[in-house]
């Protein structure tokens, strides 16, 4: 063949290869999360960083694989119901809420999105869970109360302040609420401490209870694990320093916040821990099939300013027990 043939041939045989296009790339869908949360934007901005972190560190990255369309109801129960009917009619692939109470009213308004709770209460309680092994339905979570916390509580106060005699307990009178607060009274009978419960059930109630504790003679108080207790944490600890007695809370935002001390869950590892749920869920997994985890570290935080404001002294047993001290 000539060499003027072959260049012809390679000439009109070069488009067959030249023009074919590369391979077409695979692009991941942005997977939306809906979020709600009962407390502001400003309470709940620690909870979401360690959200964030979690997705992180399960390489997820957010912008380019996820995005959160966040909605905060700041307290307001109708605001909180009116916020998920919102954040249900945008359709996202998942959704995510602040507590129990969160998700059951997103699981009122939808039975095919997956809805994963973080800082549950009494998931089975509150009907959107059949148990915590296996939920069902298409909710799932974690759980921030484990058994004897309350009394665990009860212990501490008395330890570090061992005059107190007769505590107050704040609590809402929810079905977690009265559990914590039948814990405490057990184990006040075994330290032979009075106790004396005393109901709330919105921000105002606040300073007519911590009132009330001290018309009945208490001298120390427990602030009992509640969404309502965890948004109104700046008015609890301004309440209680203005009290003059010691109390102990059930969450590290309130001693963040003025509070004396705290033992509780860590609620950013609860949110941190969530993103495993997320991860697996949005790569199919189905939610009801997910056990309910219970919390798995447990701080004891104390705030060494409140305590010089209020002229407490923490014992050195309690200094060297903690997890964490503000200074």
């Amino acid at each position: 063949m000539s060499t003027r043939r072959k260049l012809c041939i390679a000439l009109g045989l070069a488009p067959l290869w030249t023009a074919r296009p590369a391979p077409a790339q695979t692009e991941r869908r942005v997977q939306r999360i809906g979020y709600l949360s009962g407390v502001s934007a400003q309470s709940g901005a620690g909870w979401l960083a360690a959200f964030r972190q979690g997705m992180a560190e399960l390489r997820w990255v957010e912008g380019r694989d996820y995005v959160i369309d966040a909605r905060y109801a700041e307290g307001v129960a109708q605001a909180q119901a009116d916020l998920a009917a919102k954040l249900v009619a945008m359709q996202p692939d998942l959704l995510l809420s602040v507590g129990d109470n969160g998700a059951r009213i997103l699981a009122q308004r939808t039975k095919t999105i997956p809805i994963v709770f973080t800082i549950g209460t009494d998931p089975v309680g509150r009907g959107v869970a059949a148990s915590l092994v296996r939920p069902g339905g298409n909710v799932t979570g974690l759980s921030a109360l484990a058994r004897d916390l309350g009394a665990k509580r009860l212990q501490l106060l008395k330890e570090a302040f061992p005059r107190v005699a007769h505590v107050a307990v704040l609590f809402v009178p929810d079905a977690a609420g009265k559990i914590q607060v039948q814990e405490i009274e057990e184990a006040a009978a075994r330290l032979k401490l009075r106790v004396s419960p005393i109901e709330l059930r919105q921000a105002a109630d606040i300073e007519p209870a911590i009132r009330r504790g001290a018309v009945l003679g208490a001298n120390g108080y427990i602030i009992t694990q509640n969404l309502l207790m965890n948004a109104q944490r700046q008015a609890f600890a301004d309440r209680v320093l203005h009290s003059k007695f010691p109390a102990i809370f059930a969450s590290e935002e309130h001693v963040e916040a003025g509070g004396l001390m705290s033992y509780a869950p860590s609620y950013r590892d609860n949110f941190r821990r969530a993103a495993g749920y997320v991860d697996k869920i949005l790569k199919g997994a189905k939610p009801g099939e997910l056990p309910i985890e219970q919390p798995v570290k447990f701080e004891l935080v104390l705030n060494l300013k409140t305590a010089k404001a209020m002229g407490f002294t923490f014992p050195q047993s309690i200094l060297l027990r903690a997890d964490r001290v503000i200074e």
